[in-house]
């Protein structure tokens, strides 16, 4: 690319959405973000001229559409992206999701599930994500062999994607107070093999509080973070979060442990929940909703009124806990839809939520960027001087237009260059519809 790249009439939301920006940019760092007192008409390069030769423009005149921090998807499962036609789910319900998945994990080849990982990586990189933390199962209790063969196969893919996306891996360790000393054995050759931090799901096992306690042990003993499932149920009763609160205090692990899910809080009484929320906030846990699939797999047992069993976003906001949202799963039978894009993520946990005002809205965009990107561990995840320039661009010129539409353009900065995403375009055949809708788009008092 340009040695030096210079960016005019830039909108910066997360900064102040009614001014425009200069950035420049050298070395794979923002060097200055400089408020432009009005807009620069001089002689710079068009976005869309820029376009035919992006990498060798070395000033480009945005006219006014939003860059944000690149987003970072804090909890998926890439492995079991794109595995619905293999592994259908007939009810909806997350047991037969997990039942069905774990009978047939044993057909999956290892280079099956590269090429999910793969495809579920670059497709959310074409979306603006560069960073994605994803939670991969251990299926050790049907065959030592595949558990491990589908760890190294996720190990593999995030070595060969590591020069355009970071991908951290999480495994899904189950039945930890239950292992064997032999097993234990296998499942501290795969924190050797590459974990980035210590997972699963001890709401779903028999001693929840045994294997919280344990999974906290093996993440002190091998300087990892804990990044739990934690009481993905719609019964108010299932509440391991406390336990998870107890011991994050008793081990000291603040600002190192992460609930995901969290879907049982929404249905507790209100001073018992506002109890855990402020457990939480005092002891640094941070919090990730998982709307898309939280809405699809929860309530199936209930009528008349069904609960949607997203957790309690805007509480969580309100008592200050640290709180990002995510895709979770895609085209899998934990949720048969999404795509790995985090403005879909986004609008869901707006509808979830009720988030809808400006300044809600982007808290949103906080959710799906600099918040998660904390928790993910960057130090430096803003748009601002010496920073790395990690960016997606949209050709959307305001946050109501941006999720709207979800945007579907994109532009991708990262890693020292230009990683073009997605393009949109409106297509019709009829050439009157299509001269008013260009005249349309030319009016630059409106949205592109």
């Amino acid at each position: 690319m340009a040695q030096t790249l210079t960016l005019y009439n830039v909108q910066l939301p997360l900064i102040d959405k009614s001014k425009r920006y200069k950035i420049t940019i050298k070395e794979g760092k923002y060097r200055s973000i400089d408020m432009q007192p009005e807009r620069i008409d001089q002689t710079l390069t068009p976005f869309k001229q820029a376009l035919q030769d992006l990498p060798n423009c070395s000033q480009i005149d945005l006219e006014g559409r939003i860059v944000l921090p690149s987003f970072v998807d804090i909890h998926t499962h890439l492995d079991k992206a794109f595995s619905l036609q293999a592994v259908p789910n007939k009810t909806g319900t997350l047991f037969e999701a997990i039942r069905n998945y774990s009978e047939r994990a044993h057909l999956f080849t290892k280079e099956e599930i590269k090429q999910r990982v793969r495809r579920e990586a670059i497709q959310s990189l074409s979306f603006g994500t560069t960073h994605i933390r994803s939670h991969v199962n251990f299926e050790m209790d049907t065959s030592v062999q595949l558990a491990i063969d589908n760890f190294q196969a996720v190990i593999e893919v995030k070595e060969e994607l590591k020069d355009f996306i970071d991908i951290q891996i999480v495994p899904m360790f189950s039945k930890l107070f239950q292992r064997t000393d032999q097993e234990f054995a296998v499942i501290e050759e795969a924190i050797q093999l590459g974990v980035d931090g210590i997972g699963g799901a001890p709401h779903l096992m028999d001693f929840p509080a045994e294997n919280i306690e344990i999974a906290m042990q093996l993440a002190i003993k091998h300087g990892k973070f804990v990044d739990l499932h934690v009481d993905e149920n719609d019964d108010p009763a299932v509440c391991t979060i406390e336990e998870l609160i107890s011991k994050t205090a008793q081990y000291q692990l603040e600002g190192y442990v992460t609930a995901g899910h969290l879907c049982s809080l929404a249905a507790m009484e209100q001073m018992k929940a506002d109890h855990i929320m402020e457990g939480m906030r005092r002891h640094q846990i941070h919090a990730v909703t998982l709307p898309g699939a939280n809405m699809y797999l929860q309530g199936r047992q209930d009528s008349g009124i069904i609960r949607r069993g997203v957790t309690r976003i805007k509480e969580l906001i309100g008592h200050g806990v640290s709180i990002a949202t995510a895709s979770d799963n895609v085209n899998d039978p934990f949720h048969p839809f999404g795509c790995g894009d985090m403005v879909q993520i986004g609008l869901l946990t707006a509808y979830a939520a009720h988030l809808a005002s400006e300044e809600e809205l982007l808290h949103v965009l906080k959710m799906m960027t600099t918040i998660p990107g904390r928790i993910y561990g960057l130090e430096h995840h803003d748009i601002k001087e010496n920073a790395p320039a990690n960016f997606v661009m949209t050709d959307a010129k305001d946050i109501y237009e941006l999720f709207g539409t979800i945007a579907p353009t994109r532009y991708v900065f990262t890693k020292n260059r230009w990683l073009n995403g997605v393009k949109a375009e409106m297509m019709m055949s009829d050439k009157k519809l299509e001269a008013l809708w260009n005249k349309t788009t030319e009016d630059s008092s409106l949205p592109i």
